[in-house]
């Protein structure tokens, strides 16, 4: 019987830890706040966010002049540390809906 991938710590992208200061952006108007990344992938990043309360959709600023920016929704939230996949820009243009927890849950066990 196969073994569920997970199961034998492979990842479908490879991960960067990185440990680098970036800005969540809860909303297009509201101010922005800064967090630490605690590593990236090609699909999705680790964030250190405390306390804040962070939005299922939300922006992320690699950089404090705001060139590097990507759209994410939160995929799991474990203490002061939540996982975002990143929203490409055709699936914006779609009308992206981030599913709910039962969904990625139900996703994840299928991978």
């Amino acid at each position: 019987m196969a073994r569920h991938r997970k199961e034998l710590g492979a990842r479908r992208h490879a991960r960067i830890q990185l440990r680098k200061s970036v800005y969540l952006i809860m909303a297009p108007t509201s101010p922005w706040i800064q967090c630490m990344v605690v590593d990236v992938s090609e699909a999705g990043v680790c964030l250190e966010v405390g306390s804040i309360a962070v939005p299922e959709l939300f922006g992320i600023s690699f950089t404090s002049g705001g060139e590097v920016l990507r759209v994410c929704f939160i995929v799991w939230r474990q203490g002061g540390l939540i996982g975002a996949r990143y929203v490409s820009a055709k699936e914006l243009r779609e009308g992206f809906v981030a599913p709910s927890e039962a969904d990625t849950r139900i996703e994840e066990m299928a991978d």
